[in-house]
């Protein structure tokens, strides 16, 4: 049920343009906490989805949202070609069945605003669910870098 809901406001959200560009998170008490993006490809049953947050340790994470798709353990994300190796795990954390990626950061993070699409490396990830563009992070994720500030 969760997953269909979560499919609901993702094609709701993408409908508005939540797939063009990198937003605010839509799921409920995160929106001042993590920003999203998601795959042009969706369905009401099909998306990609990238959430980076703001951790209670004031650290950026990154989870993945690729229904049915992505399992534990490795993955390789690349931002205009360049590779980052890094692991999935598991979570049942703000966004769903969404997998934490373990190792993401500052190098990373900085590639991000940079960079124009975000590619996923795992097995069994089809063609357009592959891809998630990066247009419009640079200042959703500098807003989202300063809040996330020690203070």
């Amino acid at each position: 049920m969760r997953s269909l809901t979560l499919g609901l406001l993702l094609c709701a959200g993408s409908a508005a343009g939540a797939a063009a560009e990198w937003r605010p998170s839509i799921f409920d008490g995160e929106s001042k906490r993590a920003i999203q993006g998601c795959s042009a490809t969706m369905t009401d049953d099909a998306w990609s989805c990238a959430f980076i947050r703001c951790e209670a340790d004031r650290q950026l994470g990154l989870y993945l949202d690729i229904p049915g798709v992505l399992s534990e353990g490795p993955i390789t994300l690349a931002i205009d070609g360049r590779d980052f190796r890094l692991a999935l795990q598991p979570t049942r954390g703000p966004f769903g069945d969404a997998h934490r990626v373990a190792g993401a950061g500052a190098e990373m993070f900085a590639a991000f605003a940079t960079g124009r699409s975000l590619r996923i490396r795992q097995d069994g990830i089809k063609k357009g669910y592959d891809a998630i563009p990066l247009a419009g992070i640079a200042p959703a994720l500098r807003k989202l870098s300063q809040s996330c500030q020690p203070r």
